[in-house]
């Protein structure tokens, strides 16, 4: 599942940055691998954040990730700030 879910490009956001489809540049914005992206979560150093909506999210995502929909996303910033995880989201 976790290839399959990330087929497309995943996107390493620092909280508070505007979405991919927002930033003026979006060379800008870190991505990370899916081996690192492994890596990372089976060391317990990343938060996995799916951005879809929750039906998308219920047909399928990323073991471990929770959902957040990009229109909820704002609210939940300020959670979100609080870890010490390198925070990791993905649509599709």
């Amino acid at each position: 599942m976790l290839k399959r879910a990330l087929g497309l490009a995943v996107l390493a956001l620092a909280v508070g940055l505007p979405a991919a489809g927002q930033v003026a540049d979006e060379t800008a914005v870190p991505r990370i691998s899916v081996a690192d992206l492994k890596q990372a979560v089976d060391a317990g150093r990343a938060l996995v954040v799916d951005v879809r909506d929750a039906g998308s999210y219920a047909d399928g995502h990323i073991p471990g990730a929770i959902n957040v929909p990009l229109d909820t996303l704002p609210k939940k910033l300020t959670a979100l700030k609080g870890t010490k995880k390198t925070i990791v989201t993905y649509c599709s």
